[in-house]
This record gives C-alpha cells, sequence and structure tokens, in this order.
C-alpha cells in the first residue's frame, strides 16, 4: 500500500501559488502602512497616540482566538472559503475604517460615535483577517504536495515579506494625494486579490495523514513556544532600534529615523533572499533549519548589542536571515504532527502571543535597565529559543522510526 504522503503528492495539480502569496502580501502592507499613517491618523480624528495604539492592539489580539478557529474552517470548509471571507473581512474593515476618519475630521462625526466605528473596524479585522495567512499557508501546501511543502510555505512567506517592504513606500505615496487616500488604497486592493481567489478551483480539504493528530498534545507546545519567543524577540528588535542608535548619532532624531527606515529595508530584504536562496531551494531538513536560524539569531542579535553602526547593519541582516529560516522550520516540524490547517493556526497564534509579551517587556526592561537594553532583551530571548531547539533536537526521533 502507498504512503499516505505519496497518494497526496501525486493528486496534486500544478499550480501556481502566487495568487495566494499576493493575498498573503496585503495583511503585511495593511500593517506596516497604517504604522507609516499613525501621525496623520492622530491629527485627522483628534484621538491620541495611545489611542490609536490600542486600536491596532485591540485588532492584532483578536488574532488569538480567531486565527485557530479559522485554521479548523479551512479543513471543514475548505482553504477557498476561509480566503474569501477573509478579504471580505479585510475589505469591509478598511472602508469603515476610512469612513469613520474621514468623517471625523471633516466634523461630520463626533469623537464618541467616530471611536466606536473604529473600534468595528478593529473587529472585522481581527475576526477574519486573522484566517488569511494560515489559509494561504495550507492550500499552497495542498497544491504543492507533502514533499514541497518547506517551497510552499517560503512562497507564502516571500509574499508577506514584500508586503511589509512595499506598505511604507506606498503609504507615504498616498499620502501625499490625500491623508485619507492609504485607507482607500488598502480597502480596494482586496478587491483584486479576491478576483484572484474566486477565479482559482476550490481544492477539496486537505485530509490529515496517518502520523498527524486532529487536536493539540503536550509535545507539540515546544514548537508553539519557539513561535512565541521568535514573535517576541523579533518585535524587542525593532523597538531597540531607536535606543540603541541614539547615542550613536548623538540623540539626532532625522538621522535616526532614516537609519531606522534603511535597517527595517535590509532586514526585509534579508528576509526575502532567506525564503527564496535557502528556503525555498529546500536545502536543509527543517530541524537543521531550526538550528541554524537559532546559532545565526543568537550571533546576529549578540553583534547587535555590540557593535558600532556599521557592524549594527551587519547585525541585522544576520538576525533577518536567521528569522526567516525559523518560521518554516518549526512550523513544518508542528505539521508532522497536527494536520496542516490547525497546525498553522495556532502557529498565528503563538505569534501573536509572542507580540504580546513584547509589549509587556518593553515597559519592565526599559525601567529596570533602559530603554537601550531592548536589543539585550532580544538576544536573551534568541538564547532561549537557541536552547529550546537543542532541546528539541535532541527529542527528535530519527526518520526511520517515524510512521
Amino acid at each position: 500500500m502507498r504512503a499516505d504522503s505519496e497518494i497526496l503528492t501525486e493528486n496534486v495539480t500544478s499550480k501556481a501559488n502566487w495568487p495566494l502569496a499576493l493575498c498573503a502580501g496585503l495583511l503585511g502592507v495593511g500593517q506596516n502602512g497604517l504604522l507609516v499613517m499613525l501621525p496623520q491618523l492622530v491629527n485627522l480624528t483628534g484621538l491620541s497616540l495611545s489611542v490609536w495604539a490600542g486600536l491596532l492592539m485591540f485588532g492584532s489580539m483578536l488574532f488569538l482566538p480567531a486565527s485557530p478557529w479559522w485554521g479548523r474552517q479551512s479543513e471543514r470548509k475548505g482553504c477557498k472559503y476561509v480566503m474569501l471571507a477573509s478579504l471580505g473581512g479585510y475589505l469591509a474593515s478598511f472602508v469603515v475604517m476610512a469612513l469613520m476618519v474621514w468623517a471625523m475630521a471633516a466634523g461630520r462625526l463626533d469623537t464618541v460615535w467616530g471611536l466606536a466605528g473604529l473600534i468595528f473596524s478593529r473587529l472585522l479585522y481581527g475576526l477574519t483577517v486573522s484566517g488569511l495567512v494560515p489559509a494561504a499557508q495550507t492550500w499552497a501546501i495542498q497544491r504543492a504536495g507533502l514533499e514541497k511543502r518547506m517551497a510552499a510555505l517560503a512562497t507564502i512567506s516571500s509574499g508577506l515579506s514584500c508586503g511589509r517592504l512595499l506598505g511604507p513606500p506606498l503609504a507615504a505615496l498616498m499620502l501625499s494625494v490625500n491623508p485619507v487616500a492609504p485607507l482607500w488604497l488598502m480597502a480596494v486592493a482586496p478587491l483584486i486579490a479576491l478576483l484572484l481567489v474566486l477565479r482559482e478551483v476550490a481544492d477539496p480539504p486537505l485530509p490529515p495523514v496517518a502520523h498527524q493528530a486532529t487536536r493539540l498534545q503536550a509535545s507539540m507546545l515546544p514548537f508553539l513556544l519557539l513561535a512565541l519567543l521568535l514573535a517576541a524577540l523579533v518585535s524587542l528588535m525593532q523597538l531597540g532600534l531607536s535606543p540603541h542608535l541614539s547615542p550613536l548619532l548623538d540623540g539626532n532624531a532625522r538621522e535616526i529615523s532614516h537609519h531606522v527606515a534603511f535597517l527595517l529595508s535590509l532586514a526585509a530584504l534579508a528576509t526575502l533572499a532567506a525564503q527564496f536562496l535557502v528556503v525555498r531551494p529546500q536545502h536543509f531538513t527543517p530541524m537543521t533549519l531550526l538550528c541554524i536560524a537559532a546559532v545565526l539569531m543568537v550571533a546576529g542579535l549578540g553583534l547587535m548589542t555590540v557593535a558600532g553602526l556599521a557592524l549594527f547593519y551587519v547585525g541585522i541582516v544576520i538576525t533577518s536571515l536567521g528569522a526567516a529560516m525559523a518560521t518554516p522550520g518549526y512550523q513544518l516540524l508542528l505539521n508532522d504532527r497536527l494536520t496542516t490547517g490547525k497546525g498553522a493556526g495556532v502557529i498565528a497564534t503563538s505569534h501573536t502571543l509572542g507580540y504580546g509579551v513584547s509589549a509587556l517587556l518593553v515597559p519592565v526592561v526599559t525601567r529596570f535597565y533602559g530603554e537601550q537594553s531592548l536589543t539585550v532583551a532580544a538576544w536573551g530571548m534568541a538564547l532561549l529559543f537557541l536552547a529550546l531547539s537543542i532541546g528539541v533536537r535532541s527529542t527528535e526521533r530519527p526518520p526511520a522510526e517515524k510512521p
């Protein structure tokens, strides 16, 4: 009798995954585009930066309950259903936000009703868009077959990275047209993605392979903790850029902003390079990929904590290369144990928890050790990531023993 993976691979038709990657990229455009717009949103609505930060966090934290639920739906109703629902929610949420911001700026809506509308827009965003990336990943793996699942994940991740890279310049360009124009761009963009997905054939839900569980088990928790640690360390690293650069640049805010923009762009390019040159060609097994990633992140963040300006750039490139290799490593190791849709959902939840842990650590670290210690805190997270990766490797069963 043939193995389940062979049967699945045989049934996969050669379909391009780039439309799915484009849809995933919309998430990156929306996330980073809103960050660029924050000063304008504060001015247009009269709401404080803290209120807007709370609104953005509210939408993101809704990914916690919603991502696993959408992961289950992708296995029950199919990935096309989930992606259409997510893109529809993406469109609706930004239409509502654009209308609220325009009405508040024009004086047609008072603060209370405007804030209520903005909360509703973020509610729509969190409860629907949380299914977008897990469904795209699951669908891509289903199309590529289990033998090429790493390449499929790299395709979706590269789309997300491109969205994060393009989000800020697109938002800045649209701001020169009209202060609310970036929001309308984010509302119109999903229409194109919806048309692309509607044309795709709705593949049946991916059945579980023999060795995959259908429920989360205690033995899977290390992989979720790895996802949490990765999200936390990347967030701490990004938040620590400005404080670390401040003494190196004599506190010049303009210079610091320029260097932060260059650093983030360089990090995004390094991420894309790793996804296309290392992950997509499948040069390494998931376990090897995970351990290499852990070493790179420890080395890169260690360099960033002690380096001058030039080596600081080298450090963020090394760290970004490691971060890009880490995600497919632990995700595929989890998918060896848990069905693909549920695995993608709980990984997305763990990433969101990691961002929450980072947000909680920032005031603690800055109060007791100062803002410049945020990079050191990220390095500490990388050390924990390395230790846990070594622990996972030591308990990993040899390939011959796997079902």
